[in-house]
C-alpha cells in the first residue's frame, strides 16, 4: 500500500514568464482506508511526495497506480517554467517527463498507453493548447489549434475531451481531436476540477450562488445534475464512489453526497492545511492531495 476557496483561474497563472505568481504547494499521499478506520493501533501515515519551496501541484495517478504524475515549477537557464514530473512507487524514482526548455506544461492526465495529455504553453506566443505528450521521450503534439486558451481537461473518450476554456467567463467545451473547429459552449462559470468517471462520462462543476454544483457530462454532450453541492469556497473534489465525492477544507477531509456531508479526518497533525486538489487511486485507496504549508 502506498502512503501516500474557490480560486479564480487567471491566464497569468499559466504564462511561463509569470510563474512567480504560482503558489507554494506540496503533495501528500495517504492510505484512505486508514483515514476511514481511525484505528489507533494502525494509525494513518503520510508520504510527503514533495516538501520544498515551490509549486508542486495537479497530481494524477497512472491507470495501474504504479506512477503518479504532477506539475512542478522549476528554473531552466535562469528562466521559470513548469514541467511534468513522474514518480514511480516501486523504484522510488522521480523523472522529468516533459523536460522542455521553450514551453511550460500543466495538468498531466493519463491518456493512451505511453502517453499523457497536458496543457502546453508556448513561450513564443503564450498560447495554451491541449497536447499529447510521450512519456518515453517528451515529444509533444497539439491536437488542434482551433480552441484556446485551455486550462484543464478530462477525456470523455479517445477522441473527445471536455475542456475548461479561459475567458471573461470560464466555459465548458468539447474538443474533438479530429476536427479543427471551435466547439459549442456547453456551460459557463465552471470550476477547474474535471474528472473522468467512466467512458463517455466526465464530471465538472458550475458556480451557482457562490457554491459549486457538480454535473455529469455524457457522450451526447448532455449534462446531468448530481445534486451534490460543495461548500462555499470549495471547488476541488475527487470521486469516492458513484454517489459520493471527497473534498478538503483547510486541514479537514470530508465526504459528501446529494443528501449528507460527514468528516473523514483532520490532517493538521501531519502539517497539512489549505487542501485543494485531490486524486484517488481506487485500486489500493491511495489519496493524493495538494496542500499549502
Amino acid at each position: 500500500m502506498k502512503f501516500i476557496k474557490y480560486l479564480l483561474v487567471l491566464t497569468v497563472m499559466f504564462n511561463a514568464s509569470n510563474l512567480f505568481a504560482l503558489p507554494t504547494t506540496d503533495i501528500a499521499i495517504f492510505d484512505l482506508k486508514k483515514l476511514f478506520s481511525k484505528d489507533k493501533e494502525k494509525p494513518a501515515k503520510v508520504f510527503h511526495l514533495t516538501y520544498r519551496d515551490g509549486y508542486d501541484n495537479q497530481p494524477k495517478f497512472s491507470k495501474d497506480g504504479k506512477t503518479i504524475y504532477f506539475t512542478r515549477g522549476i528554473t531552466v537557464d535562469d528562466k521559470s517554467q513548469t514541467d511534468v514530473m513522474a514518480y514511480n512507487f516501486e523504484s522510488k524514482q522521480l523523472t522529468n517527463i516533459s523536460n522542455s526548455n521553450d514551453s511550460s506544461e500543466y495538468s498531466p492526465t493519463p491518456y493512451q498507453d505511453g502517453y499523457l495529455t497536458i496543457i502546453g504553453v508556448a513561450d513564443s506566443n503564450g498560447k495554451q493548447y491541449l497536447n499529447r505528450l510521450s512519456i518515453e521521450n517528451g515529444v509533444q503534439k497539439t491536437f488542434t489549434t482551433a480552441i484556446e486558451p485551455i486550462g484543464y481537461h478530462a477525456w470523455l473518450n479517445d477522441k473527445e475531451a471536455a475542456v475548461f476554456v479561459l475567458g471573461d467567463v470560464m466555459t465548458l467545451q468539447v474538443l474533438h481531436t479530429e476536427a479543427n473547429r471551435k466547439p459549442m459552449v456547453l456551460a459557463e462559470n465552471i470550476g477547474r476540477a474535471f474528472h473522468r468517471v467512466a467512458e463517455n462520462n466526465v464530471s465538472y462543476s458550475v458556480e451557482e450562488d457562490g457554491r459549486h454544483r457538480i454535473y455529469l457530462l455524457d457522450g451526447n454532450h448532455e449534462s446531468h445534475d448530481t445534486g451534490i453541492v460543495l461548500p462555499e469556497g470549495v471547488q476541488d473534489y475527487v470521486w469516492l464512489n458513484d454517489k459520493e465525492v471527497i473534498f478538503g477544507e483547510d486541514s479537514k477531509l470530508y465526504r459528501i453526497n446529494n443528501k449528507s456531508i460527514s468528516e473523514i479526518a483532520d490532517l493538521a497533525e501531519f502539517g497539512v492545511k489549505g487542501i485543494s486538489r485531490l486524486a484517488l487511486d481506487k485500486s489500493d485507496g491511495s489519496l493524493a492531495l495538494v496542500y499549502s504549508r
